[in-house]
């Protein structure tokens, strides 16, 4: 019986540790993925997800936020693309409500340096 008890405890304490790493393998997975820009991130939730991080980065004219951003809109140049949020800073953060407001601002004070 001594031999069956610790056989049954061994079985239980593997399934447990089995049962830890996948937990562990998919909460890693899942937060790099959130941290990370992938193509199913949408700019709105980006902007929402980073708005901190883009504004104190705009009003340098510089960042990895602004370089992903510039990524996820599709501009080819995002060293021009930050620059143009930093001179139009304050057309772009003022009077925002959402990151749909924000990227609307964006889009329209980017397309007028291209245009």
């Amino acid at each position: 019986m001594n031999n069956y008890t610790k056989t049954l405890s061994f079985a239980v304490l593997a399934i447990s540790m089995t049962a830890c790493t996948g937990i562990t393998d998919v909460t890693s997975s899942t937060s790099s993925t959130v941290d990370a820009v992938t193509p199913d991130v949408t700019v709105n939730e980006f902007v929402s997800k980073r708005y901190v991080a883009i504004r104190n980065e705009a009003a340098k004219g510089a960042g990895e936020n602004l370089e992903a951003l510039a990524q996820l809109m599709g501009e080819k140049d995002s060293r021009v693309f930050a620059r143009n949020i930093k001179t139009n800073f304050d057309e772009i953060f003022t009077n925002t409500s959402s990151p749909d407001d924000i990227v609307a601002k964006i889009e329209k004070y980017n397309a007028t340096v291209k245009g």
